[in-house]
């Protein structure tokens, strides 16, 4: 019988970790600048040795820059380089609906879960701006103008993850959906009042567990709205 051997991890790897964490939460946003090297070892209560070597880490990693008599700044996250490619597939690659279904499925569950953790009252009050638009916009009979703040709703319950990667993929799924399905969502909307005034249901209930700030209960909102409207859109994709 073979055992791997347990390892302590040290110091600098546990400092780098949670600066890396720190990132990720949205805590520490690019450009911001790192306490100084004598600050960081008093916060962590560790040695300047071992903040150094940490330091030195997070920039061989390309999380951080350092600069010469200014000091340590959290680097942008160059998404364009990864969103570019996406988008220029899903522009192609049009006709694979069912795909772009899955895709908006995956995105917009984990959007609704995350904004239910992360989102501040002030993104509550927009979420539910884009809702109130909604509504008026179903009952002055515009159903084009209430598409839009549908689909800025969706947009507003993505920033409301703190997460700039997540909000760019999810704009450029967003915008392909839309351009790929713009006929159905027409449809949707125009021939059928019972249905808008479900979805206006439907996302009452999204805004509704996300200010709850139940995760499960906001992805399951979510994704029953996605279910949906992703049935009602097959009736009228040629």
């Amino acid at each position: 019988m073979e055992f791997t051997p347990i390892r302590t991890r040290r110091l600098y790897e546990e400092i780098v970790e949670q600066i890396k964490q720190l990132i990720t939460d949205g805590r520490l946003k690019p450009g911001d600048k790192l306490l100084a090297e004598r600050e960081l070892a008093e916060q962590f209560q560790v040695s300047r040795a071992s903040v150094r070597e940490a330091i030195r880490t997070l920039e061989m990693l390309g999380v951080i820059d350092i600069r010469p008599g200014e000091g340590t700044f959290v680097r942008g996250t160059e998404t364009d380089d990864i969103i570019r490619p996406l988008a220029m597939f899903l522009a192609v690659e049009r006709s694979s609906l069912l795909d772009m279904f899955e895709m908006r499925r995956i995105f917009e569950t984990a959007t609704a879960r995350l904004a239910a953790e992360r989102a501040t009252e002030e993104e509550f009050d927009q979420i539910e701006a884009m809702l109130e638009n909604m509504r008026e916009r179903l009952n002055v009979q515009d159903p084009e103008k209430g598409e839009e703040y549908d689909a800025a709703f969706h947009y507003a319950v993505a920033e409301a993850t703190h997460n700039s990667l997540l909000i760019k993929l999810f704009k450029t799924v967003s915008e392909e959906f839309a351009k790929a399905n713009s006929v159905a969502r027409r449809q949707l909307y125009h021939n059928s009042v019972q249905n808008a005034q479900k979805i206006i249901d439907q996302h009452s209930e999204i805004l509704e567990a996300i200010r709850a700030r139940s995760p499960e209960l906001a992805s399951a909102a979510m994704l029953s709205h996605l279910i949906f409207a992703e049935d009602e859109l097959r009736k009228w994709i040629v």
